[in-house]
């Protein structure tokens, strides 16, 4: 008897969840093992930790999840474009990716993107467009802009306008 009840402490005591431990924090993945999205589209150098789409893939991604989208448009031979490049690198921003769908665009490679282009075929525009509309939301145009309000250069705030996106369409 005494062998019995030895055996079921020992095994009651392998069985029970370390102290201080609930047990529940097993079935909950950590950040560190949620899968990363991967990129279906090239990042042309803008960023190349980040999970870009394609045109139509990213407009019907967005649609579909309910998610907002960042488009940017270039050009290869654009010089502000290249100089637009590192902001891409940044981490904040990289982070922030992981709440959009992220369309990167060669305005001469689709020219589809043209319509994207409320203020004209400037290039780079960034564009945050509402996954229900489909449309660039024209309320999340560059604040420090007159004209070319689309127009981003390496030293205005594209986080900051990734967040106000974030905070008037969401994210899922």
């Amino acid at each position: 008897m005494r062998t019995a009840l030895a055996l079921l402490l020992v095994l009651g005591g392998c069985v029970d969840p370390p102290h201080g431990s609930t047990g529940e924090q097993r079935d909950k993945p950590s950040a560190a093992t949620k899968p990363e999205p991967k990129a279906t589209a090239p990042s042309n150098g803008f960023g190349e930790g980040i999970a870009w789409r394609g045109f139509d893939e990213g407009l019907s991604e967005a649609s579909k999840l309910g998610v907002p989208l960042m488009m940017v448009v270039h050009a290869s031979w654009c010089g502000q474009c290249k100089a637009l490049k590192p902001a891409f690198d940044n981490p904040d921003l990289r982070e922030l990716s992981h709440e959009f769908v992220m369309v990167n665009v060669d305005q001469d490679q689709v020219p589809k993107s043209q319509e994207f282009g409320p203020d004209g075929t400037y290039v780079p525009r960034v564009l945050f467009v509402d996954p229900k509309t489909l449309q660039a939301d024209a309320s999340l145009r560059n604040p420090d802009r007159d004209r070319t309000v689309y127009y981003y250069g390496p030293n205005d705030d594209i986080v900051a306008a990734m967040k106000k996106a974030l905070v008037r369409h969401g994210s899922t």
